[in-house]
């Protein structure tokens, strides 16, 4: 009879054992099922959002590939964007030259926008607009882009501009703000007039 208490208890402890390790299993099966379709449901969402962005070409995009290509582009100038508009390779789109830009002047020296105006007109900026920058004088330059990713070519004519992004009506001026894609905010380190 003693023997028989004694594997009685050890069956009772035996099976509650087990069924707590059961219950422990199948909470992790379930955590884990759960940790893994949240891994999905996010991949998914950032492949639609990838799949969105890089099928949507503008009318001007389809305009400079065509351009390209009339102008003797090579393949890969075409496929990579190693051309002067469109992708620069490194997976930020660059600002072209059909563009809306406005260039502010954010310094007490008269006539700076037109002059950087002018000298983005001779790189081949077609839609420039000058203005003031209404925050004060600043010592450094800076260049916003309406789109973050955007505009990694302008940084070539400012290169030691702070680089930002910003919806352009949300910038102190007295220039219009309506399909801008690029400000230049031009500080006194890049005054081209007093030069």
């Amino acid at each position: 009879m003693a023997k028989n208490k004694k594997s009685s208890t050890a069956g009772i402890f035996f099976s509650f054992f087990l069924k707590a390790i059961v219950i422990i299993l199948g909470l992790v099966i379930l955590a884990m099922g759960a940790y893994l379709i949240k891994q999905i449901i996010s991949q998914k969402n950032t492949k639609v959002e990838t799949k969105g962005d890089d099928s949507a070409f503008e009318d001007t995009q389809e305009d400079e590939l065509m351009m390209a290509s009339t102008n003797d582009a090579t393949d890969d100038e075409l496929l990579f964007g190693e051309d002067s508009e469109g992708q620069d390779g490194s997976g930020t789109t660059e600002i072209g030259f059909e563009d809306s830009i406005v260039v502010l002047n954010a310094t007490e020296a008269v006539g700076l926008a037109k002059a950087w105006k002018e000298k983005l007109e001779a790189e081949g900026f077609k839609n420039v607009q000058t203005g003031n920058y209404l925050n004060g004088v600043m010592e450094t330059s800076k260049i916003v882009v309406a789109e973050e990713g955007t505009g990694g070519n302008l940084q070539q004519y400012l290169p030691n501009a702070k680089m930002e992004s910003l919806p352009p009506g949300e910038i102190a001026m007295d220039a219009p703000s309506d399909g801008v894609k690029a400000v230049f905010i031009i500080g006194n380190a890049d005054n081209i007039v007093s030069q």
